[in-house]
C-alpha cells in the first residue's frame, strides 16, 4: 500500500467517524454535549484556517510523506457537520439529504483533489546536469526538487519528481515535500520546511533549497522578460548569497538560469516556503564542485558590473 492510499484510508475512516459522531450527538436528549462539540468543531475550524491551513507547521505535526492529504482537516470537520445536518429533525428530509450529500461531496472532493488530473509529460533529456531546467510550463518545482537532490548526491530526474511531487497544473509545496521525503528515505538526509516572508527571504541564502514563491502586486509592473508574474507561483533553487548578501538562485525556466536577486527583486516576493535537506547526522552538505564554481562565477560577474 502506498503512502497516498494509506493516508486516504486514514482520512476516510476519520470522516466516517466524524459524521457518525455528529449524527449521534445531535440525536441525544438535551443535546448539550452535541452543542458543546459543535462549538468546539467550529473553533477548531477557525484555528485550522487561521494558523494551520497551508502552514509548514503541519510538517512538524505530521512528518509523513502523505501530509498533503493528512494535513487537510476540512473534510473531517465537514463530515461532522454533514452528520449533524442529516440528523436534525426540524429540517425536512429532502433538505437534510441535499445538505448532507453536498457537504460529504465537498469533503470527498477536498480530500481527493491533490490526486486528480494527470502529471505533465516531461521531455526526455539526453545529457545529465546537476541543476536541471524544466521542460514544461508546470514543472518548475519538480525540476528544482531534482536539482536539489542531485546537489546532495541523490540521483533524480524532473520526470520522476513530477510523479512523486503530484505535479498537475503546478506543484504545491507539500507535494515537493512528499517527493523529497520519498527520495531521501533511508539516506542521511531529512526534509525541513519553513515559511519566509519577503523581508526574511535573505535568510534563504544560508540554506540551499527549493524556494516556492508567490509575488505581490508590484511584480505586475516588471518588464515582460523578468519572469515574475503576479498571483502566479514559481519555484527556484536557492544557492547561497554573494559578497553583498544578495541571493543567488537557479531559475529552472530555460530563458533564465543563474540569477542574482537584489533588494528590488526580493521586495516583490509576497511569501516563500523554503524546502531544504538537513543532515540527520548534523553534518554540513558537501556540494559538487561545479555548483560551488557557478556560485563563485556569479559573484565575480556581479562584482565586475559594480
Amino acid at each position: 500500500m502506498s503512502d497516498l492510499q494509506l493516508s486516504l484510508g486514514i482520512m476516510g475512516l476519520l470522516c466516517v467517524f466524524s459524521a457518525l459522531l455528529g449524527w449521534r450527538l445531535r440525536r441525544e436528549p438535551g443535546q448539550r454535549t452535541g452543542r458543546l462539540v459543535t462549538v468546539l468543531m467550529t473553533a477548531l475550524m477557525g484555528i485550522y484556517m487561521m494558523w494551520l491551513w497551508d502552514a509548514p507547521v503541519l510538517v512538524s505535526l505530521l512528518p509523513f510523506s502523505g501530509v498533503i492529504i493528512l494535513g487537510n482537516w476540512l473534510p473531517v470537520i465537514g463530515a461532522y457537520y454533514a452528520g449533524v445536518c442529516g440528523s436534525t429533525r426540524t429540517i425536512p428530509t429532502w433538505r437534510r439529504a441535499l445538505l448532507s450529500c453536498g457537504l460529504m461531496s465537498l469533503s470527498v472532493y477536498s480530500l481527493y483533489s491533490p490526486l486528480m488530473g494527470e502529471a505533465p509529460r516531461c521531455m526526455n533529456v539526453d545529457f545529465e546536469r546537476i541543476l536541471e531546467f524544466q521542460t514544461t510550463d508546470q514543472t518548475c518545482s519538480a525540476a528544482c526538487a531534482a536539482s536539489l537532490l542531485r546537489m546532495h548526491g541523490i540521483d533524480a530526474t524532473e520526470k520522476e519528481l513530477t510523479e512523486l511531487c503530484l505535479t498537475r497544473r503546478g506543484t504545491h509545496w507539500m507535494g515537493v515535500y512528499r517527493g523529497l521525503t520519498l527520495k531521501t528515505a533511508g539516506t542521511d538526509w531529512k526534509v525541513v520546511v519553513e515559511r519566509l516572508s519577503g523581508d526574511e527571504l535573505s535568510r534563504a541564502g544560508r540554506f540551499p533549497g527549493v524556494l516556492s514563491l508567490t509575488f505581490n502586486g508590484r511584480a505586475a509592473y516588471r518588464p515582460a522578460d523578468a519572469g515574475l508574474v503576479q498571483n502566479t507561483g514559481h519555484s527556484v533553487v536557492s544557492l547561497g548569497t554573494n559578497r553583498e548578501s544578495s541571493l543567488v538562485v537557479f531559475d529552472p525556466s530555460p530563458d533564465y538560469g543563474f540569477e542574482t536577486w537584489n533588494d528590488a527583486t526580493v521586495d516583490e516576493v509576497e511569501s516563500a516556503v523554503l524546502i531544504r535537506l538537513e543532515s540527520r547526522l548534523g553534518q554540513a552538505p558537501e556540494f559538487p564542485e561545479a555548483v560551488r564554481m557557478i556560485v563563485e562565477e556569479t559573484n565575480s560577474v556581479y562584482w565586475a558590473k559594480r
